[in-house]
């Protein structure tokens, strides 16, 4: 689908690849165990928060045990995240309008991470708990039930808010 550039080691240009929606940019963030790969689009106004981004991915990719994963931002219009879990590695999408708030961009990334970690193992071994179970069970042990309420609502109202300006 789109090729890995490398972060250039002296100040260049970025590589960019035109796409059918925009100007967008791969680039091979360094990690211990694996490579993770971000996406962003060029011209957003999302580039102050994709530090923190990568930092947060980074940091619960070990805590659940999630090697390789790709990361893309871009503007959706109802969407908060998705995972593609037929690609290699597979690939979070994140919508752009939502990063903005370290909270969210962290139960997002923790959710998706979930979907994925999940994924990786037949239902037989969830111990007779349905899928939805055994995701919120995963999720309320990272994060207290309360505040995964509170962040739902932050989410939909952000949404709403996005979808009213375009």
């Amino acid at each position: 689908m789109f090729g890995v550039f490398k972060k250039p080691s002296a100040p260049q240009e970025k590589p960019n690849r035109e796409t059918p929606t925009g100007n967008f940019s791969l680039l091979r963030v360094p990690c211990n165990s694996s490579a993770t790969d971000v996406l962003f689009n060029m011209p957003s106004g999302a580039m102050p928060y994709m530090e923190k981004v990568e930092k947060t991915l980074e940091k619960y990719k070990i805590y659940i045990g999630v090697k390789d994963v790709k990361l893309v931002v871009r503007p959706y219009k109802t969407r908060d995240a998705f995972t593609n879990l037929s690609s290699s590695p597979p690939t979070i999408y994140l919508n752009e309008h939502l990063i903005d708030d370290e909270e969210v961009v962290e139960y997002l990334i923790i959710r998706e991470l979930i979907h994925i970690k999940l994924h990786m193992y037949p239902p037989m071994r969830y111990g007779g708990l349905s899928y939805a179970e055994k995701l919120e069970s995963n999720l309320y042990f990272l994060m207290p039930k309360e505040k995964v309420e509170e962040i739902r609502e932050r989410i939909f109202k952000k949404l709403i808010e996005a979808s009213r300006r375009q």
